[in-house]
């Protein structure tokens, strides 16, 4: 990190590019603050995905600056391997030859007994609500994913959680949902069952998977920026993996017919 603050310190744009500088400054201090979370308070980040933006001196450029686009995705667990990958890109992007790396003791981070046995709970529910009909008879068939999203989304709770195996569990689903696009009428049924059972399911763990950006996956969209814009970073995790599983189909099947 410290090749890092040499090229974006605030000082060093201060005086030509103040706005710049000052834009540097609240980049610096939320990718600071997050590594100061893990390496001294040993506190795990919240689930977000932010975008930030870094301005370094390029004589090469008209005005003497290049800017450098940056994405720190952190999930509410541990995420060392997301955040070291992201932060590697960064120092590639930024002309710094060395990756990241984290100490042995980073991520060495306790909880307290209450917090262990709030996510032991919170797993334990996830079972039973997986073993559980997600659409009851008589409820009238409208997708959940076009409803209002239940509360308690577990990538904006205050406890910890394990998002990652979450997403693990639920990559099956994820592909069944990106998988709707090249479905046709022979498969209705298929379709049925991902609209009306996969999807409300997985919004009733409290994820945010909305009509229409499953709709716009569906049709084509592929901007990561678009998709997930607004979203919290649980969620947007999710909508990554279904939009990874769309590419992935549309590499051995072609477009999405229309």
């Amino acid at each position: 990190m410290t090749a890092l603050v040499r090229l974006v310190h605030p000082d060093v744009l201060s005086s030509t590019h103040p706005e710049l500088a000052k834009a540097n400054a609240e980049a610096l201090a939320y990718v600071q603050g997050t590594l100061d979370g893990v390496q001294k308070s040993k506190t795990l980040p919240g689930a977000k995905v932010m975008r930030l933006r870094f301005y370094v001196r390029d004589g090469a450029r008209a005005n003497g600056v290049r800017e450098v686009p940056f994405t720190l995705r952190t999930t509410g667990g541990d995420c060392r391997n997301v955040v070291a990958r992201d932060l590697g890109s960064l120092f590639a992007s930024v002309g710094i030859a060395r990756s990241f790396s984290w100490a042995e003791m980073d991520w060495s981070t306790t909880r307290s007994e209450e917090e262990v046995e709030e996510e032991n709970r919170r797993r334990r529910e996830y079972k039973e609500t997986s073993r559980s009909s997600a659409h009851d008879e008589g409820d009238e068939e409208v997708p959940q994913a076009y409803r209002q999203p239940m509360p308690g989304n577990p990538s904006t709770r205050e406890q910890p959680m394990d998002i990652h195996r979450a997403m693990k569990e639920m990559d099956t689903a994820f592909e069944a949902i990106a998988a709707c696009a090249w479905l046709t009428e022979a498969d209705a049924e298929r379709k049925r069952i991902v609209q009306f059972e996969v999807i409300p399911h997985i919004v009733n763990q409290g994820w945010v998977l909305k009509g229409p950006t499953l709709e716009a996956i569906w049709r084509g969209e592929r901007d990561e920026r678009v998709l997930i814009d607004g979203l919290d970073g649980g969620s947007a995790l999710a909508i990554l993996a279904v939009l990874k599983h769309a590419k992935n189909l549309e590499r051995m099947y072609g477009a999405p017919p229309k």
